[in-house]
C-alpha cells in the first residue's frame, strides 16, 4: 500500500502508511517512546521516560546525560540513555535550487548524517526516502530512495533531482527525508521561492502556414534542382520552414517526427552557398534525414 500511494503521489497517505509499516515491524506504537526500538533498554526505564509526555522527541537531542538520568531518577543511566538517543538516525538538510525553465526546478539536496552509527543497531546500511512535496503537503512531486552506508556515515551526501514548478508559482516546497525503518526519524526542510527568479514564459509555438507544397523552383536557382533529385516539390516540413530558412538570416530550430516528412535538404543551404566561395564549408550541413546527419 505504501508503494502504491507513493507511486500515485499521495504525500499524506504515503507518510501515514510508512508509519504503520514501521509500527508493525518494530511492534511499537507511534505515540510511545522511540527508545523502545532498542531492546536492550529495560522496560521500567522506558516507562519512566514516557511519563514525561510533555517533552517532545526533538527536545531529547538537547538534553545532557545528567538531565536524562534525572528524568528516570537513576543518574547512572543518563550516559546510556544519551548514547541511545543519538543512535536514532537523524540527518541535517540543506538545499540549493536553480530554475532550469519556468516549469522545471533543479534541486541539489545536501544530506549530512547527525547520529552515532552502531553496527548492532544499524547494520551495514540504512535506507531513507527522499521526497519533495507541494506547499500543502498533499502531492509528492519527486521521490527516490537514498542508501546511507556505514563507511560513509561521517560524510556529506548530495542528491540532485528536478521537480515541476506549478502555475502560479507556489510560495515554497517541502523536502522530506524519512527513515525506512526507524520511527521518529525524519527531517523536513522548507524551500522558499520568495527570492527565486524564474525565466520568462515560453513564446507560443509557430503557427502552421496554410499553403500547398512549394515547388523546388522557388529557390530561383537551376543549379539547386539537382540537390533534390527527382523531387519537384518540397515536402510539408520544408514548405513550412521555407520562409524562415531561405528568406531570413534568423536562427531557427527545425524538429519533425520520424516518418512525418522529415526534411531532406533544407532550403537554407542554397542561400548559404550563394554568399561566396568557401562559405558553405564554414556551415556544416547534411542532406541526410534528421538524426543521421550533422547539424
Amino acid at each position: 500500500l505504501h508503494e502504491v500511494a507513493l507511486k500515485r503521489g499521495w504525500a499524506a497517505l504515503t507518510n501515514r502508511l510508512l508509519d504503520v509499516c514501521k509500527m508493525v515491524e518494530r511492534r511499537v506504537w507511534l505515540t510511545q517512546c522511540p527508545l523502545r526500538q532498542f531492546n536492550t533498554i529495560p522496560e521500567v526505564i522506558v516507562r519512566k521516560l514516557e511519563r514525561n509526555s510533555d517533552l517532545t522527541w526533538e527536545r531529547y537531542y538537547d538534553l545532557k546525560p545528567s538531565d536524562l538520568g534525572e528524568m528516570v531518577r537513576i543518574p547512572r543511566m543518563g550516559r546510556t540513555l544519551h548514547k541511545y538517543v543519538h543512535q536514532v538516525p537523524r540527518v541535517d538538510l540543506a538545499a540549493h535550487v536553480q530554475p532550469v525553465t519556468r516549469s522545471l526546478l533543479r534541486v541539489e539536496l545536501t544530506i549530512t548524517p547527525d547520529f552515532s552509527w552502531d553496527a548492532a543497531a544499524h547494520e551495514a546500511s540504512q535506507l531513507f526516502w527522499v521526497m519533495a512535496e507541494d506547499v500543502d503537503g498533499e502531492v509528492v512531486l519527486h521521490s527516490e530512495p537514498f542508501v546511507l552506508r556505514q563507511q560513509h556515515a561521517d560524510r556529506e551526501h548530495t542528491v540532485s533531482f528536478t521537480v515541476p514548478v506549478l502555475e502560479p508559482p507556489p510560495p515554497l516546497y517541502f523536502l522530506r527525508v524519512v527513515s525506512d525503518r526507524w520511527q521518529h526519524s525524519q527531517s523536513v526542510l522548507p524551500v522558499s521561492f520568495r527570492h527565486l527568479v524564474l525565466p520568462a514564459k515560453f513564446p507560443p509555438p509557430t503557427q502552421l502556414l496554410d499553403r500547398q507544397p512549394l515547388p523546388v523552383s522557388s529557390l530561383e536557382d537551376p543549379r539547386c534542382d539537382a540537390l533534390y533529385g527527382s523531387s519537384t516539390r518540397f515536402n510539408g516540413v520544408q514548405t513550412q520552414v521555407f520562409d524562415a530558412l531561405y528568406a531570413s538570416d534568423e536562427s531557427a530550430l527545425v524538429c519533425a517526427p520520424g516518418g512525418g516528412g522529415t526534411p531532406r535538404g533544407l532550403p537554407n543551404a542554397p542561400r548559404i552557398a550563394r554568399r561566396g566561395p568557401g562559405t558553405l564549408s564554414k556551415h556544416r550541413w547534411a542532406w541526410q534525414e534528421f538524426g543521421h546527419g550533422e547539424c
